[in-house]
C-alpha cells in the first residue's frame, strides 16, 4: 500500500517538472508576407501555430506578444525574450508619420502564455488538478 503512496507522488512531481530548461513560446510576425494572417493580434481556433521551444534564445524565461507598429509595418509579434520586457502600451509616432500608433507589449513566463492579450499563467490550474488526481488516486488505493 505504501508503495503506491510513495509512486503516486513520485508521478505529480514529475508532472510538475520540465526537463527542458527553456520556455516554449508562440513565435509569429504578422509582417510575414508567406502567411500574414497567422500572426494576428487576437488568434482563432483555426491557426497552425503551436507554442515552440525557446532552446535558440539564450536564458530565455519570457514570452512576449508585441503589437503595434516594428519591423516596418504594423501587426504583431509573439517571439522568446531573455529578459522581462514589462505590461504596457505606448502611442508612438515616428519621423514621416502622419499617424500615431498605439504599441502594447505583453511579457509572461508560462509556456504558450503569449498567444492572446489576456495572459494568464496555467502553472496553478496545472498544479491544482494534478494534486486533486493524486489525492483521488490515493484514496481509491487505500480504500
Amino acid at each position: 500500500m505504501v508503495h503506491w503512496y510513495i509512486l503516486a507522488h513520485l508521478v505529480t512531481f514529475t508532472l510538475l517538472f520540465r526537463t527542458s530548461s527553456s520556455i516554449d513560446c508562440y513565435q509569429c510576425s504578422g509582417t510575414n508576407n508567406e502567411d500574414p494572417f497567422q500572426c494576428n493580434e487576437v488568434l482563432g481556433r483555426d491557426i497552425d501555430l503551436v507554442p515552440e521551444s525557446c532552446d535558440s534564445v539564450y536564458e530565455a524565461k519570457y514570452c512576449i506578444k508585441h503589437t503595434g507598429r516594428f519591423e516596418g509595418g504594423i501587426g504583431t509579434k509573439r517571439f522568446c525574450s531573455s529578459m522581462d520586457l514589462g505590461n504596457y502600451c505606448n502611442y508612438v509616432r515616428q519621423p514621416g508619420d502622419t499617424l500615431t500608433y498605439r504599441t502594447c507589449i505583453h511579457s509572461c513566463s508560462e509556456n504558450g502564455c503569449n498567444l492572446s492579450a489576456q495572459l494568464i499563467p496555467m502553472t496553478a490550474t496545472t498544479t491544482a488538478v494534478v494534486s486533486l488526481i493524486t489525492a483521488l488516486l490515493t484514496t481509491l488505493i487505500h480504500r
